[in-house]
């Protein structure tokens, strides 16, 4: 069993650090890719409707999900991770640039595009890097946990620096109107970036062998070891216990749409509605709604990422054992849909369907991060944790896009979800979401055992 006091190898953090430079990056410019689209032009923005840019900011999130999978195939069979992890951090780089030169919504896909490439050769792989610095599958869900830390470092720091230059440092006045300065911070993005490569460079010292070796070469005992394995041993056929635990990955994979769909929500109907129908004034100084959307989400996940991790170490440690990755799982949604009670009471008291002068407090805005944040840390970090023990290795990094392969269609349905608020109303739709994601949790525990003893299952 895992032991309470792990000492974590020095790869781990070279992996983290590495994770921070690309998570300033991605998350410093998210945000305002989505306000960029939507401003008008004469602020500095490309003057698109917000249904038209929810549509096309999600699709920033959704194909950053959906090239892990074909990274996968690529790191699996071919390059191994730690090639593909350098190469995708110089594509990333050269993605964030053009947005540095945008005039045009053509660019803003343009950026999309390249950052999605870069996204699909780093993001995967990084994670199945951290997967083979570990000899003891009991140390995982700790390990995740305090990479998570890492991730949000850079969400944090991003979202915050990034959120204050283009409204202050970068803005200038033109004619008396006031323009933001968004392509500064997509410029400084492809320049963090390219710092990331060079961060995890001098880093493969740590690494030992991981990620030299394409993952089909490699072979996973049950406790979490691996050894390199012959060319005809890594080209068999998976045995039936194999298929099983792809199979119950999958599955799982599939049911975390409904959980990314509702939270992504914070990056586009949340954060459209703190721009229109929220107070963001604490005192006379003005919160910009990145702060809360992505600086205070970064800021709660390096505090609690440490504590996630000793929590899942003393539940391994407990003599009736851990909890189940699907009650883990299940945790998540439930304090996810209590977020979504936060947006009911905000919508509440403000007057349902109120005009835009009509305003909602911050606070209700900063309890549902809180709520929507620990229902992140009880599911993100353990699902790469939990395709990292049960994969097989040959498959390894092509599950672990399949899990964010998930996220890739909760993105494209978040993006959506603004228009059917404009046709349904934002009460309706803030009810029915927590609604669901209770429903969901459920269902998942009725499961439960089946789920788990296919993961479990071997040969």
């Amino acid at each position: 069993m895992g032991n309470s006091s792990v000492k974590h190898p020095k790869g781990l953090y070279a992996c983290g650090i590495t994770f921070t430079c690309e998570r300033f990056a991605y998350y410093g410019s998210k945000s305002l890719l989505l306000l960029f689209l939507a401003t008008t032009v004469a602020q500095g923005g490309l003057g698109v409707n917000a249904a038209d840019a929810a549509v096309i900011g999600a699709n920033l999130m959704a194909f950053t999900y959906l090239a892990p999978v074909i990274g996968g195939v690529i790191s699996d069979r071919w390059l191994g991770a730690r090639y593909c992890v350098v190469i995708g951090a110089l594509i990333m780089a050269a993605g964030w640039m053009i947005g540095y030169f945008a005039t045009s919504v053509m660019h803003v896909h343009a950026l999309i595009i390249v950052v999605s490439i870069g996204t699909g050769l780093f993001k995967g792989q990084l994670n199945a890097l951290v997967g083979e610095l570990y000899d003891d599958n009991n140390q995982k869900d700790s390990a995740f946990s305090i990479l998570y830390s890492f991730v949000n470092v850079g969400s944090f720091f991003g979202s915050l620096i990034l959120g204050f230059l283009y409204a202050n440092t970068f803005a200038k006045q033109v004619d008396g109107q006031l323009v933001f300065g968004f392509k500064q911070c997509f410029g400084i993005s492809g320049i963090m970036m390219i710092v990331c490569a060079i961060v995890f460079v001098l880093g493969w010292k740590v690494l030992g062998d991981a990620g030299k070796l394409p993952q089909k070469m490699l072979h996973h005992s049950d406790e979490g070891g691996e050894k390199v394995v012959s060319a005809e041993q890594a080209n068999r056929p998976l045995t039936t216990a194999e298929k099983r635990r792809v199979i119950a990955i999958v599955i799982i994979s599939a049911f975390t749409i409904i959980f990314w769909t509702a939270y992504y929500q914070a990056s586009t109907s949340v954060l459209l509605y703190m721009n229109t129908y929220v107070n963001m004034n604490v005192g006379s100084f003005p919160v910009p709604p990145v702060w809360i959307e992505t600086t205070l989400n970064g800021l709660l996940c390096i505090i609690l990422g440490p504590v996630m991790a000793a929590i899942w170490t003393k539940l391994s440690n407990r003599p009736q054992g851990d909890l189940t990755m699907i009650q883990k799982v299940s945790l998540g949604f439930i304090f996810l849909g209590v977020a979504f009670v936060f947006m009911v009471g905000a919508e509440f008291t403000r007057g349902i369907g109120a005009p835009e002068t009509a305003k909602a407090s911050v606070m209700w805005l900063i309890g549902f991060t809180v709520f929507q944040t620990i229902g992140e840390m009880c599911f993100s970090p353990l699902g790469n944790s939990m395709v990292s023990k049960h994969a097989p290795a040959k498959y390894l990094t092509v599950l672990m896009g399949v899990w964010t392969l998930a996220t890739f269609f909760a993105s494209k349905a978040s993006g959506y979800v603004q228009g059917i608020m404009d046709k349904m109303g934002m009460m309706q739709v803030f009810i029915a979401i927590p609604v669901t994601l209770i429903v969901s949790a459920v269902i998942l525990l009725v499961f439960d055992k089946k789920l788990e003893a296919m993961l479990t299952s071997r040969d």
